[in-house]
């Protein structure tokens, strides 16, 4: 273990401000990594260094790094901040006792469904107990079962742990009696069957390990169970909660912490505050004909639903994976369907027994201190699931019609970066209008665990949604209840009376259909001229919603301002959803900031600068710089450092550059095109950690050349990916869309492309001669032969298996028939800077 002040820091994050040195940052990871050394976590700090001036510089200098060796033996230790008395550094206390045992319940493993004997204890736990009332019976059962391969599992598989011990020792026995006279045949069979026992025995550990670790990248022998197990050791420390902050009070009793979160989470939502008023939905939302999603259940869909569901997620309380039914499915098929029956029925009475939930608490940040810097996640009863599961499947098809454009959360066929697209432009195009305008980014307060049900209810109503869809989401909702964990521990029962649970398969479409209620709100408040236009000429939504994010343009004047204000406060009052205005924020897009400070004040919102961070990406005018994107840098480099190379073999090293280091940036690269400054760090990153381990590889230990493991394993290469040519076919899909989708929610505005992306794109379509229809006014350059004012270009959609060289006209692959692009259809590649081409109508 190494300690102290090293006055480096290794990311960017670990100073409050961009003033740092980047190359001391990559030297000092570099050196981190050689070491094989990984940092303790501290909980509840950011910095632990002030230069004491007004504005303060802070930074994390102290740091206490060690090996895996050392964290395997102090697993549980904890590493706190300590008040800066008489120095401008902050102490660091390292506290090595071991923590208090936690509460250990049933926990379904994977690998029970391959052994011998599982099938058998499965039937004969589930005929064991009887009940009339169908909730009643299903739960009996299972818990039955539960206490069955308890049981068995202690019976046929045991202690590992102590089996592997004991088979080392006898086979220490064995090697020394061998080096002193020779074996007989009765103790070399022996000998060997011990052998192959352990091997079964390392592998069984190694598959326990994995499947705690919940790691779905990695397969069983790429990589040790050291690897798996201290992953385990560093999301339990992760996740240990020491202290709360409660009522400017810090508590550290593990008690008094249950208490005080049993007493957060039951004022959230246990209790549901009258609603102060209602809204005229009638007038916002037009109705749909959803009669079709009142269909009897039968057994496909249950079936089709648990097949969906993720099988290595954390368990509820009951214990159970979709593991367990995917493998006995035949056998608890027919108390399922007698469930769902009696929920098609209406009949609802007595199925809280089956919709319970454990809450535990994750840390949206590194210094999370009070309650409301943890995200509840609800692990939810198994069947619960499948329930409300079978009702998101029949919902999803209908979401793309029921809900406006400027919405795109948990909708099929929409992305998160159609909001980012939509804001950026908006942005870009009112800079270029020269007035000044303001980009209000608002924070709703616990928007999932405040939505008031009344509220939900009337929304879903005039949609269209019949009384029986709406009866199973009542009792869906109002049977449920929740226990909060405090580190292992489950507390007393909270009854909900509002709010969504995260962990629903329901809750995001649910919150998704009421939130888009603010959307069509404020457009209709710019309709009825209460909100100003923001562009004279040309129409450019006003809002962008994904989910909880929202983004707000409007005009920087008293009257504007009021008005937004007004309109946020009674959405509030009437479905539990505040906005939270000190954590928004204000940015000024042109004007003066002196002259737009009185209609700002009156929102109560801080004012930014334009370089702000929109659903995770950079939102800026122009294109982002390095600095911008070093976070991205950071996470990939902090993602898998040394000490877990020397736990993995070559194919564990593959599958993490593939599935982990290539796909960090993907986000990103979607709609923005990175320095190349970023691109070559990333892929630094992913060489050195693939042939060496390490965040840099030399020539030497280079097997071959890094442009041949970007080719497919087809041709002979690894198929990791190459970051540019992937960015740039990702970007591609805005110039399709821009021509085949006009639905979407930035459609009419005039998107800005590279050349390269226009290239790209042209190189992967085919262009046919129309009437020029849809074809813009320009000049009459000669297409394919014939005049281009008279001309039509139609799009096909490229193959996403199409590779490019340096020169994509040339090597391109046609997306449809894959024959090659002939040389007179890239006649059209000459105009892509002058025209904008129509699409097919």
């Amino acid at each position: 273990m190494i300690c102290g002040d090293f006055n480096l820091i290794y990311r960017d994050e670990d100073k409050n401000n961009r003033n740092v040195n980047r190359r001391m940052i990559g030297r000092f990871r570099r050196t981190i990594n050689d070491l094989a050394l990984k940092e303790v976590y501290l909980n509840g700090r950011r910095y632990m260094w002030s230069n004491e001036q007004s504005p303060p510089t802070l930074v994390h200098l102290d740091r206490v790094l060690c090996t895996a060796d050392w964290e395997e033996l102090h697993g549980e230790c904890h590493l706190r901040c300590l008040a800066s008395v008489v120095s401008d550094h902050s102490p660091l206390l390292l506290d090595c006792s071991p923590m208090p045992p936690a509460h250990r319940r049933f926990r379904f493993k994977d690998f029970w469904t391959r052994m011998d004997g599982f099938h058998d204890t499965v039937q004969a736990a589930w005929h064991s107990v009887s009940d009339a009332d169908p909730f009643r019976r299903l739960m009996l059962r299972m818990q039955a079962i539960a206490r069955g391969l308890t049981s068995w599992s202690a019976k046929a598989v045991g202690n590992v742990r102590l089996k592997l011990a004991i088979s080392r020792e006898l086979l220490l026995k064995f090697d020394t009696a061998q080096d002193y006279r020779a074996l007989s045949p009765h103790e070399d069979w022996l000998r060997r069957q011990i052998k192959a026992s352990y091997l079964g025995l390392a592998s069984l550990e190694r598959t326990i390990a994995r499947q705690r670790s919940r790691l779905a990248s990695l397969k069983d022998g790429d990589a040790n169970k050291s690897f798996f197990h201290r992953q385990c050791t560093y999301r339990r420390q992760k996740n240990r909660i020491h202290s709360l902050v409660v009522d400017e009070q810090v508590v550290t009793d593990p008690c008094d912490m249950a208490a005080a979160a049993y007493a957060h989470f039951d004022g959230l939502l246990g209790s549901a505050p009258p609603r102060e008023c209602a809204l005229e939905l009638e007038a916002l939302i037009s109705p749909v004909n959803l009669d079709d999603l009142e269909a009897p259940f039968d057994a496909e869909e249950i079936w089709n639903a648990i097949k969906l569901l993720p099988a290595r997620k954390a368990p509820g309380p009951d214990g159970y994976t979709a593991e367990f039914l995917r493998a006995c499915w035949p056998a608890v098929r027919q108390d399922f369907i007698a469930v769902f029956q009696q929920l098609y029925e209406l009949r609802g009475r007595g199925f809280s027994c089956l919709n319970q939930a454990l809450l535990t608490l994750l840390p949206k940040r590194a210094d999370a201190r009070g309650l409301g810097d943890y995200r509840p996640i609800s692990l939810i009863h198994l069947v619960a699931k499948i329930f409300a599961k079978v009702l998101s499947l029949r919902l999803a098809p209908k979401l793309n019609d029921l809900v406006s454009t400027s919405q795109n959360a948990f909708i099929p066929r929409r992305s998160l970066h159609d909001n980012f697209v939509l804001v950026r432009q908006s942005a870009r195009l009112l800079h270029q209008l020269g007035a000044p305008r303001v980009l209000l980014k608002l924070d709703l307060t616990r928007a999932f665990d405040s939505i008031s049900w009344p509220f939900l209810f009337d929304v879903l109503r005039c949609y269209g949604f019949g009384t029986r869809f709406l009866g199973w989401l009542a009792i869906l909702l109002s049977s449920a209840s929740t226990k909060v964990i405090m580190n292992g521990e489950p507390g007393p029962p909270i009854w909900h009376r509002q709010g969504l649970r995260q962990g629903d398969p329901m809750s995001p479409q649910l919150f998704v259909l009421a939130v888009d209620t603010l959307g069509r709100l404020l457009r209709r408040a710019t309709e009825l001229r209460i909100l100003q236009q923001l562009h004279p000429r040309r129409p450019i939504p006003s809002v962008s919603l994904y989910a909880d994010d929202v983004v707000l343009f409007c005009h920087p004047t008293l009257g504007d301002t009021s008005a937004v204000r007004s309109i946020l406060q009674l959405f509030g009052r009437a479905s539990g959803l505040n906005v939270n205005f000190s954590k928004s924020s204000a940015t000024l897009i042109r004007g003066d900031a002196e002259d737009a400070a009185p209609a700002l004040n009156l929102l109560g919102c801080p004012m930014v600068e334009m370089s702000i961070t929109y659903l995770g990406i950079p939102l800026t005018l122009w294109r982002p710089t390095a600095a911008q994107l070093q976070p991205v840098v950071d996470k990939a480099a902090g993602m898998l450092p040394c000490w877990k190379a020397h736990l993995m073999n070559k194919a564990g090293h593959l599958a993490f550059v593939k599935a982990i280091l290539a796909a960090i940036p993907i986000h990103q690269l979607l709609v923005l095109a990175p320095p190349k400054k970023t691109l070559k760090a990333l892929e630094k990153i992913q060489r050195g950690f693939l042939w060496a381990g390490r965040a840099k590889a030399n020539g030497g230990n280079c097997h071959v050349n890094w442009q041949r493991v970007h080719l497919p394993i087809a041709l002979g290469g690894l198929g990791v990916r190459d970051l540019a040519r992937t960015g740039l076919a990702l970007r591609t899909r805005w110039l399709w869309f821009s021509r085949t989708d006009q639905g979407r929610a930035w459609a009419g505005l005039d998107l800005q492309f590279s050349d390269d992306d226009r290239a790209f794109f042209f190189a992967s379509t085919t262009m046919s001669v129309g009437n020029g229809a849809q074809a813009v006014s320009g000049r009459t350059d000669g297409l394919m032969g014939a005049p281009f004012a008279r001309s039509r270009l139609t799009s096909t959609r490229a193959s996403p298996s199409a590779t490019v060289s340096s020169k994509p006209w040339r090597a391109a692959s046609s997306p449809t028939d894959g024959r090659k692009i002939s040389e007179a259809s890239w006649g059209s590649r000459r105009l892509g800077s002058t025209y904008s081409y129509g699409t097919r109508s």
